[in-house]
């Protein structure tokens, strides 16, 4: 077993690019609904202990550092560490490849029986079922915490000015953030 542990800034010892390719295809294929942190970790650091916990956290902080998908960041900078400048683009490469593969059969799928008026039935059954899910997320954490008058208000406003009156969220988001932010700073004095 070759090991790719190290400290944060050292060198690690390389894996095969095959096995590289492999294990972050297969991440790709199972890590649905994000955390790809956590399945990387998983995978990575505890199944096959390529790197240690210093190591992974070292990449974890610096793609918490940089813009873009977490995920993908994370995928990069681990495949970098364990095969080099290669691994960088195998990692990544095979972690995608799956999901995309999955994105255009489905897309072909729905080509083939979006003319059918139960396909939209069940599809705004489903948007129905998410904005639910939502409310119900919302909801519960509303019970778990005692949130001020203040951010209710906002969060009404946000929804009447967009939801209602169908006003792009752009400006609506620029209008309130001001507010928000005010708010915010004079719950942090109290």
């Amino acid at each position: 077993m070759s090991e790719a542990s190290g400290d944060s800034g050292g060198t690690a010892t390389p894996v095969g690019l095959g096995a590289i390719f492999i294990a972050f295809l297969r991440l790709g294929s199972t890590a649905f609904g994000g955390g790809t942190a956590g399945w990387l970790y998983r995978e990575i650091v505890l199944r096959r202990r390529w790197l240690d916990d210093k190591a992974f956290l070292a990449e974890l902080a610096l793609a918490q550092t940089l813009p873009g998908s977490q995920g993908v960041k994370l995928t990069l900078l681990v495949g970098r560490r364990l095969g080099g400048p290669a691994g960088a683009v195998i990692a990544p490469l095979a972690m995608l490849t799956a999901p995309f593969l999955i994105i255009l059969a489905l897309v072909s799928a729905y080509g083939e029986v979006a003319h059918y008026q139960v396909v939209h039935a069940v599809l705004d059954g489903v948007a129905a079922a998410v904005i639910g899910l939502t409310f119900a997320t919302g909801i519960g954490s509303l019970a778990k915490g005692s949130p001020d008058a203040g951010s209710i208000a906002l969060a009404a406003a946000t929804v009447l000015c967009v939801g209602v009156l169908g006003w792009p969220i752009l400006p609506v988001v620029l209008g309130l953030a001001p507010v928000s932010i005010g708010l915010a700073l004079l719950r942090a004095r109290r």
